[in-house]
C-alpha cells in the first residue's frame, strides 16, 4: 500500500539569524493525517522549523510545500494551516463561543455557518456546555481546548502545535496527551507537534524527528528511535540509557526481520568487560562504538542463581530507590562499571537492599553498539 500523499515537504530548507544557522539543510515529509512530532532541546531549531511552516519565519534558501504548493513567501494568512500556541492567547473579554468564531467572523462568513461551525467544533472538544464561559472561568484543560477549537474551526489542512502542553501540571499534561491523541485521530487532520519532552513526543506521535544543531539526527516511529537509536546523541536523549564506550573485538551477520543490517557482535567495553551486542548501521569490527543498554532491559537475580542470558555479570547495589510501581537501582560491576536497572516491582519480586550481591543480565538483542 502506497504512503498517504505528503501534507508538507521541506526540501533543503536553511535559515540563520545572523551568525547562527538555527535550520541547517533540512529535507523532511510530513504525511497527510499524521501526527509528527519536531523532539529536541532549546535552540536545537524545531520551532523556527514549524514557524517556516506556519509563515512567520521565511527561509533563507530551500521550498517549504503544503500540499504540494511552494508557500516559502506566502504570507501565513494566505497558508492551510493554523497554530496553537504554548501560551493559548485567548482574547480575556470574549466567551468561549465567541473566541472561537473570531477568525470565521474575520473572514466575513454568514453568520449562520459561523454558527454552525462554531457549535459542531465546541461539540468535538467536548466544550459545548461550557460556551458562554469566559477564559478565566475555564481550567488549564479546558483553556487548551478552546485553543484547539479556535484552530480546528477554520478547518486547516496543517495544524501546528508549539509546546501547548508545557504550561499545564504534570497530572493535566498526562490527561491532555490522551485527550490531544484522540482529537487528532478524530478530525484527521496532519498535526505537526513541537515538544522538548521526549515521553510526550513517544506518546503522542505516529513519527518523530529529532533534531540537534539545526539538523535532524534521526527519523522514525516511536518504537524505531526508542529501539534502535542510530547515534549516541539520540540514544542519550530519547529516554535513559547506560552508555558504555566500547570497541568491537567479533561481528557476523544476524538474522533479524525487517533488520537486514543487524549483526551479532562482541564488544570489549570499559569497566565491563567482553559483551554480547547486536550492531546496526555499517559498525564493523575494529570500530569504537558506544554500547547503549536501556535500564529496563537489564534484570537481576541473586547472587549465585543459574545465569539465564547472553550477558551476567557479578554485582553489588549501591542504591535502591523505590517509587511504587518501578524500583530503580544503581547496580556496580566487578570490573568498576555503575548501572542504572530499573525493574516493575512487584510483591513477587523482592526489592533488593544496598549492599545486596546480584547477578546482572541482559540479552544481547538489548544491547545496541552504534558508532561513537
Amino acid at each position: 500500500m502506497p504512503d498517504p500523499a505528503p501534507s508538507v515537504e521541506l526540501k533543503g530548507v536553511f535559515k540563520r539569524f545572523g551568525d547562527v544557522t538555527a535550520v541547517d539543510g533540512v529535507d523532511l515529509t510530513i504525511r497527510k493525517g499524521e501526527f509528527f512530532a519536531l523532539l529536541g532541546s532549546s535552540g536545537c531549531g524545531k520551532t523556527t522549523l514549524l514557524r517556516m511552516i506556519a509563515g512567520f519565519e521565511y527561509p533563507d534558501s530551500g521550498g517549504v510545500l503544503i500540499q504540494g504548493r511552494d508557500v516559502a513567501r506566502v504570507p501565513p494568512n494566505e497558508r492551510p494551516v493554523n497554530m496553537v500556541f504554548q501560551h493559548y492567547a485567548l482574547f480575556p473579554h470574549m466567551t468561549v463561543e465567541d473566541n472561537v468564531a473570531f477568525g470565521l467572523r474575520m473572514k466575513r462568513l454568514p453568520e449562520a455557518e459561523v454558527a454552525e461551525r462554531t457549535a459542531e467544533v465546541l461539540r468535538t472538544v467536548q466544550l459545548g456546555a461550557l460556551s458562554a464561559r469566559y477564559p478565566h472561568q475555564l481550567s488549564g484543560g479546558q483553556q487548551q481546548r478552546v485553543a484547539l477549537a479556535r484552530a480546528l474551526v477554520n478547518r486547516p489542512e496543517v495544524l501546528l502545535l508549539d509546546e501547548p502542553l508545557a504550561a499545564l501540571d504534570e497530572k493535566l499534561r498526562q490527561e491532555m496527551r490522551h485527550e490531544l491523541k484522540a482529537l487528532q485521530v478524530k478530525v484527521g487532520i496532519t498535526f505537526v507537534f513541537v515538544t522538548h519532552d521526549q515521553e510526550e513526543a513517544l506518546a503522542l506521535a505516529d513519527r518523530i524527528a529529532v533534531m540537534r544543531g539545526g539538523r535532524i539526527q534521526q527519523l522514525g516511529t516511536p518504537i524505531e528511535v526508542y529501539e534502535t537509536p542510530t547515534s549516541r546523541f539520540v540514544a542519550d536523549f530519547v529516554g535513559v540509557s547506560n552508555l558504555l564506550e566500547g570497541a568491537v573485538t567479533e561481528a557476523e551477520p544476524l538474522l533479524m526481520e525487517g533488520k537486514g543490517d543487524a549483526r551479532r557482535a562482541l564488544l570489549d567495553v570499559s569497566g565491563v568487560g567482553s559483551v554480547a551486542a547486536t550492531l546496526f548501521n555499517g559498525v564493523k569490527a575494529g570500530d569504537k562504538v558506544t554500547l547503549c543498554l536501556r535500564p529496563e532491559r537489564i534484570h537481576l537475580a541473586s547472587d549465585g542463581a543459574q545465569a539465564e542470558l547472553d550477558n551476567r555479570q557479578p554485582g553489588l547495589v549501591e542504591s535502591t530507590v523505590f517509587l511504587g510501581g518501578e524500583v530503580r537501582y544503581r547496580v556496580r560491576l566487578a570490573e568498576g562499571r555503575e548501572l542504572e536497572v530499573h525493574e516493575t516491582s512487584s510483591p513477587l519480586r523482592p526489592v533488593r537492599r544496598p549492599g545486596e550481591r546480584v547477578l546482572v543480565q541482559w540479552r544481547a538483542e538489548d544491547a545496541r553498539a552504534v558508532a561513537e
